[in-house]
């Protein structure tokens, strides 16, 4: 996993498999040169959690001196993850306070929160002169070829895949520009036409875009004017596109500007009900495909049973759990060895092939701390008891 490859549900399935102990850290990076003294910190706790534990693993130490001592990865807020079989660090969110975890598995948070800063979206810059489409992340964009069959253009577009029925009654008038002057039609007005011939062309785009795209769940933001986003989105057959797009003229703005632009309107869909979790998610609750409960979202995950969980960012539950009785206890005694719950949930939800996703509170529906849609009902003869706590 390079720094430039995102962060995707399969790459988290893949390090959930790889033997601990893990060490998650996450540090702000807010002054030059800050890294190595927090990390210097970070190690000095992870070195007492080791001890705690009883694990004597001096090698992971030293390869966290290595990350030290690199003056190439001094740059923050940064994300270090270390165990046996390897090393990482990954660009992060700058977290409220410096994260350190050792455990079995890395911090799924943690690795949720890369995955989101490090997430990949397309632009369709729509345009008469040159469409293009752009793979994106949070740090800029690129441009990806389409197919050598897609016209980009719309004059070639006119010219190489004339579209008979909008041609009929089309008059001599020599090659077509791109706002389709010195075209005459005899039964439509020109701009009817124009939008047909755009309609045509947006359709073979759209094509490009489902062949690049195919398999891809990474969403689709439409540029362009006004009036080109409302007739592309008349087309539009990949399911990711997010609406209403971004108005503006792709040839007059610069690289930096769309990437902005995109970025902002992407931040703004996250963040509202329905984006992420089911507008209907209420009235899934209850038929036993959905639940708020997480006592219920637990038992579930470790079964296989939650296709989608979702939490806000700070949402814990210390405890124990037994698979085997269906067992959620609520405890911070010692003596119990309680777990970070919340994290046993996402990994188990993670290793079933299941999503998960850290949303904000306006997010979620009715504002609660974690919720799940199950692929399908719990047993019949399931017992599924009240969360026990610790006295």
């Amino acid at each position: 996993m390079s720094k430039k490859e995102p962060v995707t549900l399969e790459t988290l399935r893949n390090l959930a498999e790889i033997p601990g102990p893990c060490i998650t850290i996450v540090l702000a990076g807010g002054q030059p040169n800050s890294i190595s003294i927090e990390l210097k910190d970070a190690i000095n706790e992870i070195r007492e959690l080791m001890k705690e534990r009883g694990i004597v693993s001096e090698p992971l130490l030293e390869r966290l001196r290595e990350v030290s001592g690199d003056p190439q990865r001094h740059v923050g807020p940064v994300a270090i993850l270390v165990a046996p079989s390897m090393t990482e660090v990954l660009p992060a969110s700058a977290p409220a306070t410096a994260i350190v975890h050792l455990g079995d598995h890395f911090h799924a948070a943690t690795l949720l929160g890369v995955m989101e800063t490090r997430r990949v979206f397309h632009i369709m810059a729509l345009s008469q002169k040159r469409s293009r489409l752009l793979k994106c992340t949070e740090s800029g964009c690129e441009e990806v070829p389409f197919p050598s069959e897609i016209e980009v253009s719309l004059n070639e577009f006119i010219q190489m895949r004339k579209p008979d029925h909008v041609l009929d009654n089309r008059a001599s008038g020599g090659p077509s520009t791109g706002s389709m002057k010195g075209v005459m039609f005899g039964t439509s007005t020109d701009r009817e036409n124009r939008d047909e011939y755009m309609l045509h062309f947006f359709t073979q785009l759209d094509r490009g875009v489902n062949i690049v795209l195919k398999g891809s769940d990474t969403p689709l933001i439409p540029l362009g004017v006004e009036h080109e986003i409302a007739l592309y989105g008349r087309i539009n057959t990949y399911p990711h596109l997010i609406e209403p797009g971004v108005h503006g003229a792709a040839d007059g703005l610069e690289m930096a500007e769309i990437h902005g632009r995109a970025v902002a309107l992407l931040n703004q869909q996250l963040t509202q009900p329905g984006y992420e979790v089911p507008a209907d998610f209420d009235k899934r609750v209850g038929t036993g495909h959905a639940s708020t409960h997480f006592q219920d979202i637990l038992i579930a995950a470790a079964s296989g049973r939650v296709s989608h969980l979702f939490f806000q960012p700070k949402t814990s539950y210390t405890g124990t759990f037994d698979p085997v009785r269906q067992r959620v206890k609520q405890t911070a005694d010692p003596l119990d060895f309680p777990q970070a719950l919340m994290e046993v949930a996402v990994w188990q939800t993670i290793l079933h092939g299941g999503v998960a996703r850290v949303l904000p509170g306006s997010a979620m529906p009715n504002g609660v701390p974690v919720c799940a849609l199950f692929r399908y009902p719990a047993p019949a003869d399931a017992q599924t008891g009240p969360v026990e706590t610790a006295a």
